[in-house]
């Protein structure tokens, strides 16, 4: 019966969140320009962030080392040399050991990497080239008031009804005049 109340306030935590988005505090704009023209250029910039090539960073070098160390670190544990011939105790307690150090070396190959830090790093990496692009067709960053956030979050993600609510605010001259931010380099 638990589970199921608990199943049941889970669901319903995961449809609220469906149904209301989190409201962002910066949008991007450009004034007068039609819906088509915004929407085009969000979605090209948008992919040009996508498809941003990380392979060469310092971030995918720290994984791809750390993939390597867990790959050699699992071939090891499951190589028939880690039996133990010379134990000194029950057999079944030498493979408990063994695989608690393997647990252990595991984990302190990717506590080492800082996965959290690595993944923001990368995020902003592809953010920026994102917000190149718009600079680069003309769009300013801007930050919401209380109330236009207020009114995001009452709209569905997704929704046309959002989208046509944010380019009501982005093509709009005296909000992106009264409300826009400096560019960060």
């Amino acid at each position: 019966m638990r589970r199921l109340f608990a199943f049941s306030l889970f669901s319903l935590a995961l449809a609220a969140r469906a149904i209301s988005a989190p409201a962002p505090q910066e949008s991007w704009g450009k004034a007068g320009i039609s819906l088509d023209q915004y929407r085009e250029d969000s979605v090209a910039c948008g992919l040009q962030g996508y498809y941003t090539d990380i392979s060469k960073t310092e971030d995918a070098r720290v994984f791809i080392r750390a993939s390597n160390q867990l790959d050699a670190v699992t071939a090891g544990a499951i190589s028939p040399t880690t039996t133990s011939a010379g134990a000194t105790g029950p057999a079944s307690t030498d493979s408990i050991d063994q695989m608690v150090r393997y647990a252990q070396t595991q984990q302190h190959i990717v506590e080492s990497v800082r996965p959290g830090e690595r993944f923001r790093s990368i995020k902003k990496t592809l953010l920026s080239n994102t917000e190149q692009c718009l600079v680069q067709r003309g769009y300013s960053r801007f930050r919401l008031t209380d109330e236009q956030q207020r009114r995001l979050r009452k709209l569905k993600f997704g929704s046309e009804e959002r989208r046509a609510y944010l380019y009501s605010l982005a093509s709009n001259s005296t909000i992106l005049a009264t409300q826009e931010l400096p560019v960060q380099r």
